[in-house]
């Protein structure tokens, strides 16, 4: 079980102007709001609080909302999504449907603050994510000198240096996209 933060609200945005509007019609609105200016800070940001709610744009460099939809779906499933967007609805993959949809523009914005009152009051305060798992991931050593790990965090895949001195030992390597930490143990390709 993990509490979520009383009316918080994470808003992903990459336009710093937007994301300042958005965040003082949040804070005139009673909540708090925590600014990420794309999918890899939005993920970033989580690791240090989860809120009640994320406000999400789509187009945006380095890891776009669909693709950030997707990880915080499959992290963070009881987490409602709204995407506000300069897209108008289209069909997105099943794992990146958000709670709501609203076109960027300052008229949707009562409804926006609305649509995020409605969901705050819905969401529970503690809910059960699924289990991240911190076991090392396992891996052998791969060809040029390098060999490929998964981000626990951003589910993206990265590149680590292999060494011969790094076998069979538990090492933790730097996402090169989140930075976060990845566990992992290199097996030796070598018979017992």
């Amino acid at each position: 079980m993990r509490d979520l933060s009383a009316n918080s609200v994470l808003l992903v945005e990459d336009d710093p102007s937007i994301r300042e509007i958005l965040s003082e019609q949040l804070e005139e609105a009673g909540f708090k709001a925590q600014q990420a200016e794309d999918g890899i800070d939005g993920l970033v940001k989580l690791r240090d609080e989860l809120p009640k709610v994320i406000i999400s744009d789509l187009q945006m460099p380095r890891m776009s909302g669909i693709e950030f939809i997707s990880v915080v779906r499959r992290r963070f499933p009881s987490i409602p999504v709204i995407v506000f967007s300069g897209w108008t609805q289209v069909e997105l993959p099943k794992e990146a449907q958000p709670d709501r949809w609203f076109e960027k523009s300052a008229r949707q914005i009562p409804e926006l603050m609305q649509a995020v009152y409605d969901l705050v009051r819905k969401t529970p305060d503690c809910v059960d994510f699924p289990q991240v798992v911190t076991t090392p991931v396992r891996t052998r050593p791969g060809f040029a000198g390098y060999f490929m790990l998964t981000c626990t965090d951003c589910l993206r895949t990265f590149r680590a240096t292999s060494t011969p001195e790094n076998k069979r030992v538990d090492r933790t390597a730097i996402c090169t996209y989140c930075e976060a930490r990845v566990p992992y143990l290199i097996e030796s390709s070598e018979p017992a």
